[in-house]
């Protein structure tokens, strides 16, 4: 074993890490503070995705476990509905608020007119992109939006989507919107973020319609009540009435989980500790007392260690008497960066009740490895051996080489 690293943890009443709601990171910003760490994220010199979240998407993601990574895997989620924020309230650990695509497009058009940012806008039916590209500029004289494409379902069934790619990489924006729907456009976007290049993609859904004025959107006092919904289901019934009754059933059912998994964690209110222990290839990290986002920052530099060095990471959660929906998130953020890095964050010495909370918090499809300390050093070991084998194997094809050149 290496370094052995103790410490106490610090109270702290705010956290920049994700909150855990069914599973899905959710990030706790404003729409104000959600522009501007969209505009951090441009800065970046990186590619990220952005995903605006609802009930519809989480329970698309119960049944397709590619859809639930990726929105895992997303640089920034926010909560584009009121279900997800009230839920948040009774985990214990409220987010900001709600933060709708429809309500960032025209706050990424004011933020183009005044810093030059490039914007493409991708998807939609028929001419409602172009429509709502003259609705942007109309409303933010100067919004720089590059393009729009709206592609049809012939050219998105294309295997090779060379033709799309093209457009959108000559046009070199720096935000690309992309308005094909849950989960079109979230798959859609992973698949070709690397190739894309783009600073910053996010899935807007139906906002162009919105936009252009082709659905209107309920006055501000039924948002704020969280009662948006009724207004679409009014406008189109046909459309969105069996999904929404789809989505509330889901929630039905799985809130009374969500709320007894929480209600079983005993509240602890004793001093936490973050113990790391650098061994062999893995950086395994102690928690002790509770985790929340108040062992986020010790998580955080836990979790650069493991990136600079190139070391997996396990998390004993054995001495863990309470954990809540912000440490949660907070390991699902640090999973994000590990796997992004290529390595990976197990989780170990899980108890019954830690493992049913995982289950009924929709967790569990994100982390695999739900294991043993011994579970952990026996892969390990495989993996040595592994490597012992392939280095013999390819130093006898080496030797043979050697031997039939030398004859």
């Amino acid at each position: 074993m290496g370094a052995r690293r103790k410490r106490k943890l610090k109270m702290s009443n705010h956290s920049n890490h994700p909150i855990a709601v069914f599973g899905l990171p959710l990030d706790s910003l404003t729409p104000v503070e959600a522009v501007e760490a969209i505009e951090g994220l441009i800065q970046s010199g990186e590619s990220h995705q952005i995903a605006t979240a609802n009930l519809d998407f989480w329970l698309n993601s119960l049944s397709d476990r590619h859809l639930h990574r990726v929105l895992a895997g997303c640089s920034l989620v926010m909560p584009d509905g009121m279900p997800l924020v009230w839920v948040s309230k009774l985990l214990g650990c409220p987010l900001a608020g709600r933060v709708a695509g429809v309500d960032l497009v025209p706050m990424l058009a004011e933020l183009s007119a005044r810093k030059g940012y490039r914007i493409f806008l991708f998807g939609g039916k028929g001419d409602v992109a172009s429509r709502a590209k003259a609705t942007l500029q109309k409303m933010h004289p100067g919004a720089n939006i590059v393009g729009t494409f709206a592609p049809t379902e012939e050219e998105m069934a294309q295997i090779d989507q060379s033709e799309i790619l093209h457009r959108i990489q000559v046009a070199r924006p720096d935000i690309l919107l992309v308005a094909l729907g849950n989960p079109k456009q979230e798959k859609w976007i992973w698949m070709n973020r690397k190739r894309l290049g783009v600073p910053v993609a996010m899935g807007v859904g139906g906002s162009f319609e919105i936009v252009a004025g082709d659905v209107r959107r309920a006055p501000r006092w039924i948002q704020d009540m969280g009662l948006e919904w009724a207004m679409r289901l009014l406008q189109e019934p046909a459309r969105l009435g069996p999904r929404y009754a789809r989505d509330f059933i889901g929630l039905g059912r799985r809130l009374p989980l969500t709320l007894l998994a929480g209600w079983m964690q005993r509240p602890y209110l004793g001093d936490s500790t973050l113990t790391t222990v650098t061994a062999s290839r893995a950086m395994h990290v102690y928690v002790h007392g509770k985790l929340s986002s108040q062992i986020g920052s010790a998580l955080q530099e836990a979790a650069s260690t493991s990136l600079t060095e190139g070391l997996v990471m396990v998390v004993h959660l054995k001495g863990v008497r309470q954990i809540t929906a912000s440490g949660l998130g907070a390991l699902m953020g640090l999973r994000r960066q590990l796997l992004e890095a290529g390595l990976t964050l197990s989780l170990a010495d899980l108890t019954m009740r830690q493992q049913f909370l995982f289950f009924a918090w929709c967790a569990h499809p994100l982390f695999d490895e739900l294991q043993s300390t011994s579970r952990f050093h026996q892969r390990i070991a495989k993996d040595r051996e592994a490597a012992s084998r392939i280095d013999i194997h390819v130093k006898r094809d080496v030797l043979a080489e050697h031997t039939q050149a030398s004859s």
